[in-house]
């Protein structure tokens, strides 16, 4: 089995719970960056319940979304964290050029180990770097992890120099899973994240976006899908008031 193919079925082994079935309809395969994964979840529900379409959500990082894209893999839509891995499906003539969208603007934050108790809020441990360890998610894979470097950057912080331990993750789903589970000081995350575990507010900080430059989440209909109608509908609906302001709402923003 090929690499794709079995971080594919392990998408759907993972995430039809989360679907409806089609009543005799079409079916679409969403291949969605790690961040949007749970508002993927919600806005797909509702759109089942509008069109006879079945939706089957494939998660992980963006770069890792794109290189099972390249070696074949069946997505119809592809929902990345970021506006170059869709410039890279252009200009390998992978996509439909005339259906791509923006759906949203991410957020980032900086978050605490919840299990532990501390003296100050989160916001105060990042401007002092009172940790000894931070994740981040891994800048080649993740755009949210090339937002956490560009925030270090931008403040002329060296995490090194500062005698600072980095971890590097595959993605942003799991940059916030070690960080949440206490197997660290902190992290860089997702807002989705903490919005989305109703996390206290002491233990997270929302990262300015001067910081940082906007991370731009694009999405594309693929070139093999075979559903392209569906598709079209899918990131109509994506853009539509009722979506945007479920996604606002999750800790996303619009231009």
């Amino acid at each position: 089995m090929t690499s794709y193919g079995h971080l594919r079925v392990q998408g759907i082994i993972l995430l039809l719970g989360f679907c409806g079935v089609a009543k005799g309809g079409s079916e679409l395969t969403v291949a969605v960056a790690t961040n949007f994964l749970s508002t993927a979840r919600e806005l797909s529900s509702q759109f089942e319940e509008d069109h006879e379409v079945s939706v089957t959500l494939v998660s992980g990082s963006s770069g890792q979304l794109f290189a099972q894209i390249q070696n074949g893999a069946p997505y119809d839509v592809f929902m990345s964290a970021d506006q170059e891995k869709i410039d890279a499906v252009v200009d390998k003539d992978l996509g439909l050029d005339d259906s791509r969208i923006t759906y949203a603007l991410g957020r980032l934050c900086f978050m605490l180990n919840p299990k532990r108790e501390y003296d100050e809020r989160a916001r105060e441990h990042f401007e002092s770097l009172k940790f000894n360890q931070i994740v981040l998610a891994n800048s080649k894979l993740a755009p949210f992890g090339v937002a956490a470097v560009e925030t270090f950057d931008t403040l002329e912080i060296d995490l090194e120099h500062q005698q600072k331990i980095v971890v590097l993750a595959d993605n942003i789903g799991k940059t916030f899973a070690i960080v949440r589970s206490g197997n660290a000081d902190a992290g860089m995350v997702a807002l989705s994240s903490v919005l989305d575990d109703e996390l206290e507010r002491e233990f997270y900080y929302i990262i300015p976006t001067k910081l940082y430059n906007p991370i731009r989440q694009d999405a594309i209909i693929l070139k093999r899908t075979k559903s392209e109608t569906s598709a079209r509908n899918f990131l109509s609906f994506i853009q539509s008031s009722e979506a945007r302001s479920q996604i606002r709402t999750n800790g996303y923003s619009f231009d």
